[in-house]
């Protein structure tokens, strides 16, 4: 049986890599974890107006889509994030209606996005936590870790 961890989303960054800026998502366990998942940076603009509380002039794809879920009666019961492949992570919406649970195949960017906006648990495997996670005490160590993460 899996063993997953509940996870919080820290906020989205651009860091800088060697082809260039690149967005990416800190997700937490208990603020020592913090996992980064490299994300697109259209992804990134709508997780980050999610957080923010924002509304863009025009729905957004994932305000589309939880537009529609809602119309449908669909609810998000959580977010499971449970692969990493060649440092690719891959992740399901479970979904919920009246009558059944779904499972949907999902990026993990896209299932973010749509957790933020409706206030859905995310959870981790713990092993690929354990892989990933980078302890919130190195990335003091590297430079101002407050400055990153508000």
């Amino acid at each position: 049986m899996n063993d997953f961890v509940p996870v919080k989303v820290r906020g989205v960054y651009f860091v800088s890599t060697i082809t260039g800026p690149q967005a990416v998502v800190f997700l937490s366990d208990n603020d020592e974890k913090m996992v980064p998942i490299y994300i697109g940076p259209a992804e990134a603009i709508s997780i980050d107006i999610a957080l923010r509380k924002e509304t863009t002039p025009r729905p957004m794809t994932h305000d589309l889509v939880k537009s529609i879920m809602d119309g449908f009666g669909i609810g998000i019961n959580k977010i499971i994030i449970d692969d990493l492949d060649e440092q690719v992570f891959y992740a399901r919406l479970m979904l919920k209606d009246t009558d059944k649970e779904i499972e949907i195949d999902a990026r993990p960017s896209d299932c973010i996005a749509l957790a933020v906006r409706s206030d859905a648990s995310i959870f981790i495997e713990r092993e690929i936590l354990d892989k990933v996670a980078i302890n919130r005490k190195d990335i003091e160590a590297a430079g101002n870790i407050e400055d990153l993460l508000e």
